[in-house]
């Protein structure tokens, strides 16, 4: 199915491969490949210089978080596909740092299985049907 949407993708209205959309999808594939090395060289760089500057959890955590979603805000910039996944780490990383720094005294762990239970029956259970849940 993916191959076939692709394919779709890829071609012009005629039907013969669109050579300037395939051109585009490989320079953005290519700039997706160093983003995500960028982005894992700057978490090691942040968690050797927290580790070593005993900055504290907190601190650290929301270093990991500015990384994360400083990486998705380049690549949306950058015309590359934002990943959802690493937004929603990203902003579980500032929420634990946020969580940490301030000593909040509510365990997190209970609070975000909540939340992320509340997310899915809205996301599933209460949004419109797409396409694929039809079938």
């Amino acid at each position: 199915m993916m191959m076939r949407d692709m394919m779709r993708w890829c071609c012009g209205p005629d039907g013969q491969p669109d050579f300037e959309k395939m051109t585009h999808f490989m320079e953005q594939h290519d700039r997706s490949g160093k983003f995500e090395a960028i982005g894992w060289a700057l978490f090691f760089i942040w968690v050797g210089i927290a580790w070593l500057a005993n900055v504290g959890l907190g601190i650290g955590l929301l270093g990991v978080a500015a990384i994360t979603l400083g990486m998705q805000a380049v690549r949306w910039v950058s015309d590359v596909p934002v990943e959802g996944f690493w937004l929603l780490v990203g902003l579980g990383f500032a929420v634990a740092g946020f969580w940490q720094w301030f000593d909040i005294q509510l365990p997190l762990a209970p609070i975000v299985f909540i939340a992320v239970g509340v997310a899915l029956l809205f996301w599933r259970v209460w949004s419109k049907p797409t396409h694929r849940d039809e079938e």
